[in-house]
């Protein structure tokens, strides 16, 4: 019985269907790394857009023109993208 499953493991790990947990693990950090990375940097490229966006929304639906300045939209994201990986950084894999 135990030959029998280690040679199911074995023919696993062959296939890459199976890979070790410290992998698993470095890989699930990596990925975790590199999504937090995008979000830090997401409000810099999108906040001047939004903001224009914003303002013309308003400008339509008040026929009143009211600016939403880049850097206040650029502020406000950084605080709730912040928020929101402080949220997701207590999720932990669990590879048991």
């Amino acid at each position: 019985m135990l030959k029998a499953q280690e040679r199911r493991i074995r023919l696993q790990k062959l296939k890459g269907e199976l890979i070790e947990r410290a992998r698993a693990l470095a890989l699930v950090f990596r990925l975790a790394r590199e999504e937090r990375d995008a979000w830090v940097n997401w409000p810099a490229r999108a906040a001047a857009l939004m903001a224009a966006e914003l303002s013309a929304s308003c400008r339509g639906a008040t026929g009143q023109q009211i600016t939403v300045e880049p850097a206040a939209m650029q502020k406000v994201l950084e605080k709730h993208v912040r928020a929101h990986l402080i949220e997701a950084a207590e999720v932990r894999p669990d590879f048991r």
